[in-house]
């Protein structure tokens, strides 16, 4: 039985951790898990260094289409931040409206975990007022797919690393649950 959905984790090497932390733990019925060994660093390069990190970013991002592509309706993109003050979780698609249920839901069954829907755009594009948006480098061949749904997640964890349990499951269920509803 093929799994809802690819869960891709460790496009930045210091995220792996947690990815595979929070990837342990998933009911396998919903999802396969592709763990990228040799991620890019997370850390943002200096500006002279900015094309080609783009360009690496872009190329890593495109060698996912074979992986996904006629294979599953939904790309899950696990990545983390920091945010020290409290955990937090952003969902990066390209119609955040779609996740309006999701977020309701979520809001009664942990409303101390903040979620947040925000639009992807490509750069140069225009955004409207009303929703959070992100530029991205990332391929629109990806994000903007029709054959299947791209969903960015960002847990802003209270520390670097590989997350507390908490945070750790609270993903995985976040996960699930949006896999589920595919």
């Amino acid at each position: 039985m093929q799994a809802k959905a690819l869960l891709v984790v460790g496009i930045h090497r210091e995220e792996r951790a947690f990815g595979e932390a929070v990837a342990s733990g998933l009911d396998r019925a919903l999802f396969d898990v592709l763990v990228i060994p040799d991620g890019l660093s997370g850390i943002r390069p200096r500006p002279d260094q900015r094309f080609h990190f783009d360009t690496l970013h872009r190329a890593l991002y495109r060698q996912l289409l074979p992986y996904v592509s006629g294979h599953y309706p939904l790309l899950v993109d696990l990545h983390t931040g920091v945010n020290e003050q409290a955990f937090c979780i952003d969902l990066f698609c390209r119609e955040p409206a779609s996740l309006n249920g999701l977020l309701a839901q979520w809001q009664q069954q942990a409303p101390q975990v903040p979620l947040r829907a925000v639009r992807m755009l490509q750069p140069g594009e225009q955004a409207s007022a009303s929703t959070p948006v992100a530029e991205t480098v990332i391929p629109a061949k990806l994000w903007r797919n029709p054959a299947f749904r791209y969903l960015g997640v960002e847990a802003f964890l209270t520390t670097p690393g590989d997350g507390s349990r908490s945070e750790q499951q609270f993903t995985r269920m976040l996960l699930e649950q949006l896999s589920a509803a595919q």
